[in-house]
């Protein structure tokens, strides 16, 4: 077929822009990321182990490079090589380099498949190169803030954007692997905060999803459903993943009935912690709080529970987090019920068919609406702490001085819960510093 009009392909390949234009584009997404990425790092000393930045796994797939060998221990004995660069288009034929990839995307190191879709997501990660260079672009980025490390990740994107334009150059319909890889790309972009290169390629997924619909082929895979599900407790409170107005057009046209439910819901609870947040600066008589604010929160409340009779685990806990929410912004119950109700949510959590990775984690307002609702002495609210605190901690050992400040430099909409989720950043990274267990990976 025609080479497909994807624009966040031009970024790099630039197929469709005159050379001026590539270079600039090109100029001003190197420029804005490096600056960021150096204002993270200009405190931060050389990492306690250094790395050579043109290291490389020597496992099957992935080839060693010619610069002398270093490496980072992973436990008592294993190691791995630093920043590997994949060469094979067969990944999946070495588990031992999927491995080694896993240990840089879990950082707690390599994690068995807990469940029939978690060894399919596994195996699609480890077949197709385009996602594997995405995955690993950032995984090395996040490793270290070295700028050694970022240009190494730089290149790991180069590489995937390549790769997936010449899968969507050929006449084979978008597979599974080159939305991933879109997918993994969009992640890693709204994880630095870079809003220009999150909306490209949010755009370019938006555009494979259309053309796979237009062609009547598959239909999206279930795991990009789940994700969009999971992410709309994060888009509540300005940091959306991957959730975005054109992708729930596409998975609506596609008759997932979960789209359209959590949609409208997360639009309702949005409109209302407005009117709560108007409420600071005005005068409001009963009657008005009763129209603007209590009818709505009470329909709100109805159109939640129902989703619990939905049979699927990222729905539930989507439902008991916007629940937790609604009673944060607007308090009508008990501490105790609040604990009850964010221990459902964590049992919820640990029946994910698929677990998120450190960086999910990470940035996973669902855990941290658990942490800031259940009772301060808790062992709900412990899980829920510790759980995001480890991956601090990791992060901390490699460099990273303030790891959340991926979150912290974003302005929270919901003032009523600004200054709790602040709180709770603080706690962790003081947190992750008094962890003295080793971690893995």
């Amino acid at each position: 077929m025609g080479q497909p009009d994807f624009v966040f392909l031009n970024t790099m390949g630039g197929s469709g822009l005159s050379q001026p234009a590539v270079k600039r584009m090109r100029a001003h997404i190197t420029k804005s990321n490096f600056a960021k990425r150096r204002q993270r790092a200009k405190d931060v000393g050389p990492p306690k182990r250094e790395i050579d930045s043109m290291m490389t796994v020597q496992e099957g797939f992935i080839q060693p490079s010619k610069c002398s060998e270093q490496s980072i221990a992973l436990d008592s004995d294993q190691t791995i090589t630093f920043p590997p660069t994949l060469t094979c288009p067969e990944p999946a034929r070495n588990p031992k380099a999927f491995h080694k990839l896993q240990k840089l995307v879990f950082l707690e190191g390599i994690r068995s498949p807990a469940s029939p879709k978690e060894t399919a997501w596994f195996n699609l990660i480890a077949s197709d190169p385009a996602l594997i260079e995405s995955t690993m672009a950032i995984a090395v980025r996040l490793w270290s803030p070295d700028d050694s490390w970022q240009i190494e990740s730089y290149r790991h994107s180069h590489t995937a954007i390549n790769l997936i334009k010449r899968r969507l150059e050929s006449a084979a319909t978008s597979t599974d692997g080159v939305l991933g890889a879109v997918a993994t790309m969009a992640f890693g972009a709204s994880l630095e905060n870079d809003d220009i290169s999150w909306n490209i390629h949010i755009d370019g997924l938006a555009q494979i999803l259309k053309e796979r619909q237009s062609r009547s082929t598959d239909p999206p895979p279930p795991w990009l459903s789940d994700l969009v599900v999971l992410d709309s407790v994060n888009a509540i409170f300005n940091f959306p993943r991957l959730y975005h107005e054109r992708i729930l057009e596409i998975l609506r046209d596609c008759n997932d009935q979960r789209i359209s439910q959590i949609r409208a819901i997360c639009d309702s609870v949005t409109q209302l912690q407005e009117t709560i947040g108007s409420k600071h600066s005005q005068e409001f008589d009963s009657y008005s709080i009763a129209r603007e604010i209590e009818e709505p929160l009470a329909n709100l409340h109805y159109e939640v529970r129902a989703l619990r009779a939905l049979d699927d685990p990222y729905v539930q806990a989507t439902a008991r987090s916007i629940e937790l929410v609604l009673y944060l912004i607007w308090p009508s119950q008990s501490g105790a019920h609040l604990t009850l109700l964010a221990g459902e949510l964590k049992d919820t959590i640990c029946r994910f068919p698929i677990q998120g990775c450190s960086y999910m984690n990470l940035t996973s307002f669902q855990l941290m609406i658990g942490a800031i609702a259940a009772n301060e002495n808790s062992p709900t609210r412990g899980w829920f702490v510790d759980r995001m605190a480890r991956e601090v901690r990791a992060m901390q050992l490699r460099g990273w001085n303030e790891p959340l400040s991926m979150l912290t430099d974003r302005k929270i909409p919901i003032r009523a819960l600004s200054g709790r989720l602040q709180a709770l950043w603080e706690e962790l990274h003081q947190r992750a510093a008094e962890l003295r267990e080793p971690i893995a990976g």
